[in-house]
């Protein structure tokens, strides 16, 4: 601030004295003899419970889990091994490295885990080995058109309120003349609580249906359109559970 006579008179409120306590209190906890393994101990004791709860799903959604988790290890392991000089007056230089590698290895073990627990609370799963079907296969265009795939209460154990679906639909004959051209199906999400959804497919297609919060069971009923002679066989080659 300015003085009576023009000149720059300095303050020491309160505020400075309180960031002053609070940078010595952070300057002694970094060269505290204990402090050099902190970082790099909260690291890995998070790698060990992710590796310990690991959810199912794509590699690809753990994707900033792991850059985070990597940037933490890494920061912590040079905070261990960065040396203390032996002179006094790299001192300054000293306490700023290992602040900041502390600092930033203790945020990004924090960013991590809660990157993971979103993973856990909302990525995707996979249930594409727990899809039953239900009807006499092949299929064709007269008396046996129709299907039912199924997932029971077990396999929705972890809440989401969407699956992806993904259908292969392919010739019982694959040596006879393909019927892929002419062939498609209509889906029909019928489950209890939640609204009635239908998609037509073509094979190979992947359709989306909206499950709710609360669903226990899904039952999606298949209806096959095909030539004349065509006789199909349908299964599920992906069902993955997710939140929209």
């Amino acid at each position: 601030m300015t003085g009576p006579g023009g000149g720059i008179v300095e303050s020491s409120g309160d505020g400075s004295i309180a960031a002053q306590y609070i940078r010595n209190v952070i300057i002694k906890w970094v060269l505290h003899p204990s402090a050099r393994w902190v970082p790099l101990l909260a690291a890995c004791t998070g790698l060990v419970i992710a590796g310990s709860t690991w959810p199912d799903g794509p590699a690809r959604q753990y994707a900033l889990w792991g850059t985070l988790a990597g940037l933490s290890v890494a920061t912590a392991a040079a905070r261990v091994l960065h040396a203390k000089p032996r002179h006094g007056n790299a001192k300054s230089q000293y306490v700023r490295v290992v602040g900041v590698l502390s600092l930033v290895s203790v945020l990004a073990t924090v960013g991590a885990w809660l990157a993971f627990r979103d993973v856990v609370a909302h990525g995707e799963v996979d249930v594409t080995g727990q899809v039953h079907t239900r009807g006499v296969q092949p299929l064709d265009d007269t008396g046996h058109r129709t299907l039912s795939l199924l997932l029971d209460a077990p396999a929705l154990r972890e809440p989401r309120n969407a699956l992806r679906l993904t259908l292969a639909i392919d010739d019982h004959d694959p040596a006879g003349p393909t019927c892929l051209p002419d062939t498609s199906a209509t889906v029909s999400l019928l489950t209890s609580g939640v609204a009635a959804q239908t998609r037509t497919v073509r094979p190979g297609d992947t359709v989306d249906f909206t499950l709710g919060a609360r669903a226990r069971s899904v039952r999606i009923a298949l209806l096959l359109h095909t030539a004349h002679g065509c006789r199909m066989d349908v299964r599920a080659t992906g069902a993955v559970l997710h939140d929209m």
